[in-house]
């Protein structure tokens, strides 16, 4: 038979001190791609070579129709023609992520739109000065669109260019010659736009175009150098990628992936192509074809060891200089391609990893709540707090009160250092209150954190009620019995 059972909770003894043990965490960045996507910029879908290479991406540039071997990033023209129908060109969108899902990874929303170029913004012109609220109408369209037919399917932004920093103004815009402008200052526009048309980013990760140029994979952004393999002035080299994080950081977007959706070093075409018009303002971006190689793993290398907040790198490009409908020999494009060069077994030869590791910072108890009455006072109370770190790299953390009298708080023991993956420590936390009326009294533990370049922070609140009255609570417990 059923039998009703009832379990009486006391709450009203001389002390009542309840502590929600719940567990709150400094994060890492939210990861929208895992593992680490090897992948590249292809004119022919060469799945054996990328395989053959170990890479598990391939960017394409229409839909595959099918499930692919490798993860696929489709990109998706978007530019200054689609603003005359957003709505024709979301629908579009839409019925593209509707036929590919299931096929398609990943969607690419435009490329380079800071330049007025026909492959940016300019769509069939190179007259149209790009404006980055008028990309953030297409992204988000777009966005929401994806989402609404493929939910799992992940949002790029498209990959900016680095233009360095411009000079002039354009029409109100800073960093803009009516041609292209500054990308960190296109980016930020972008990202204001968004807040307003969206309340929130319209893209999982944010596309840029780290290419190297002359500098090595290690050289430092924005420093000049007359070793033009050091130079990075105007973040012209592939660590100018940290520029675009620390502005996601600074819009309290630290969470956000990166994803390199080109990146490369262009080697020397024959004397005479360095007299074509193709060629025009690039002959000091030339390296050889052993440095291209060199910086090419270098920079998968140093990223998956450094940059937890970059979730994927697609070399540009695999195979443009044997794609057999790229007949120009002085199409610089192909230039930039690894088939058939060092690269290729470099490349190949080169271990691959998951991505780089970042600290968590774990916290028990992550609230604590303390119920008295009045006449209980003084109150005086300890509490032990452990910090763990739950991540794969070192993490340093410090930690402060924020206090609100008259709730008195103290916090004692090793309040700021390094704890290494798994280890652990532990703060003891005071708290006193005296002569107060019934009410609710708060502070709290704020814990700032930095790992591998990501900063991180919270709070653990602390709060005492006085009540005047505490009932007892019963609840009741229904068990089924055998006779």
């Amino acid at each position: 038979m059923w039998i009703g059972l009832a379990l009486s909770f006391i709450l009203s003894v001389l002390l009542l001190v309840g502590l929600r043990q719940a567990q709150a965490a400094v994060s890492a960045p939210s990861t929208a791609v895992y593992p680490f996507a090897y992948g590249a910029n292809v004119a022919e879908w060469d799945i054996t070579r990328l395989n053959d290479m170990g890479f598990n991406w391939i960017k394409v540039f229409s839909g595959p129709g099918s499930r692919l071997p490798l993860k696929v990033l489709l990109r998706v023209d978007a530019n200054a023609s689609n603003l005359s129908n957003v709505s024709g060109f979301g629908s579009s969108v839409q019925s593209l992520a509707q036929a590919q899902k299931g096929y398609v990874d990943a969607y690419e929303i435009g490329n380079e739109p800071n330049l007025d170029a026909a492959y940016g913004w300019g769509y069939g012109s190179t007259n149209v000065p790009p404006n980055a609220a008028d990309y953030a109408t297409l992204l988000c369209e777009a966005y929401g669109r994806i989402k609404a037919v493929d939910p799992e399917a992940v949002v790029v932004s498209a990959g900016l260019a680095p233009t360095g920093r411009v000079a002039g103004t354009w029409n109100g815009h800073a960093g803009h010659n009516g041609l292209f402008q500054d990308e960190r200052i296109f980016m930020q526009e972008m990202l204001d736009a968004m807040q307003t048309l969206n309340g929130a980013p319209c893209f999982d990760v944010f596309g840029y175009h780290p290419y190297g140029y002359s500098a090595d994979f290690d050289a430092v952004p924005d420093v000049a150098s007359a070793d033009p393999t050091q130079n990075c002035v105007n973040g012209f080299c592939f660590r100018g990628v940290e520029k675009i994080y620390d502005i996601l950081q600074a819009n309290g977007l630290g969470d956000k992936q990166i994803f390199a959706t080109e990146f490369g070093w262009i080697t020397e075409p024959s004397a005479a192509c360095l007299s074509s018009p193709s060629w025009s303002g690039r002959a000091w971006q030339i390296v050889s074809e052993q440095k291209q190689a060199d910086n090419l793993v270098g920079a998968y290398e140093y990223a998956t060891t450094h940059y937890p907040w970059l979730g994927g790198m697609f070399l540009f490009n695999l195979n443009f200089n044997v794609a057999p409908w790229i007949t120009d020999e002085c199409e610089q494009m192909r230039y930039y391609a690894v088939a058939n060069r060092p690269a290729e077994a470099a490349l190949a030869a080169m271990p691959k990893s998951v991505g780089a590791g970042v600290g968590e910072l774990s916290v028990v108890p992550g609230a604590i709540t303390a119920v008295y009455t009045p006449t209980q006072q003084p109150i005086d109370e300890t509490i032990t707090v452990t910090l763990k770190n739950v991540g794969t790299a070192p993490l340093v953390y410090t930690a402060t009160l924020q206090t609100n009298p008259p709730l008195s708080l103290n916090l004692s023991g090793i309040l700021t250092g390094t704890l290494e993956p798994e280890m652990e420590t532990a703060v003891s936390l005071q708290y006193t209150l005296d002569g107060q009326p019934t009410g609710s009294y708060s502070g709290s533990i704020q814990l700032e954190t930095s790992s591998n370049g990501i900063d991180n922070s919270d709070s653990v609140p602390v709060t005492v009620h006085l009540w005047d009255e505490i009932y007892d609570t019963f609840l009741p417990l229904v068990g089924k019995t055998q006779d």
